[in-house]
């Protein structure tokens, strides 16, 4: 009988080793990243490796040609009017988001962009707004949106101050796949 509570006890401390030692492995998932240099395409209505974006106009095309390259953006990206609103709608719940947007302004823009998020199954009611400030680099106003929280299925990113920047560009979006 003790040797069999001792053999149960090694193999319980084994398991919780093995699961201990793989607890980083567990938590760190891929992130996905686009670059927006696979191809040139109209962005309304495109699905690509697990987002689909929407546009309210037909003035936004990925892979398109934007600021150069700066701190935050590099060409090829998104590339748009600021007058319409970019959706990212996830096919799997994700828990982190982070783009570089760029701005054509060599200004100040306090907020420059505003991104509301949707949690899953909540498609009328967003869960948070978050603006960013963008700050002038270059000749383009800049900012890194991140986000790393409850998971999300959709995010709506508004541009502000649309007379001051009336064009942007949109690069380096990261997410989870598969989360949830």
């Amino acid at each position: 009988m003790k040797r069999v509570s001792i053999y149960v006890f090694a193999v319980l401390c084994l398991v919780a080793l093995m699961l201990f030692a793989s607890a980083p492995a567990l938590a760190e998932k891929p992130l996905t990243t686009l670059t927006f240099d696979e191809f040139s395409a109209p962005a309304n209505g495109l699905s690509f490796n697990g987002v689909t974006f929407g546009f309210t106009s037909d003035d936004a095309n990925y892979g398109s040609r934007g600021p150069g390259s700066t701190l935050y953006v590099q060409d090829p990206s998104l590339e748009g009017s600021s007058f319409g609103a970019l959706t990212l709608t996830f096919d799997q719940p994700t828990t982190v988001l982070e783009f570089g947007v760029a701005r054509s302004c060599s200004c100040t823009l306090a907020p420059g962009v505003a991104v509301e998020l949707f949690r899953p199954g909540a498609h009328d009611r967003s869960y948070k707004v978050i603006t960013t400030t963008m700050s002038p680099h270059g000749s383009f106003a800049e900012a890194l949106f991140s986000y790393r929280g409850p998971a999300i299925q959709k995010a709506v990113v508004t541009f502000l101050t649309l007379e001051q920047a009336p064009r942007f560009a949109f690069d380096n979006l990261r997410f989870h796949r598969g989360e949830g």
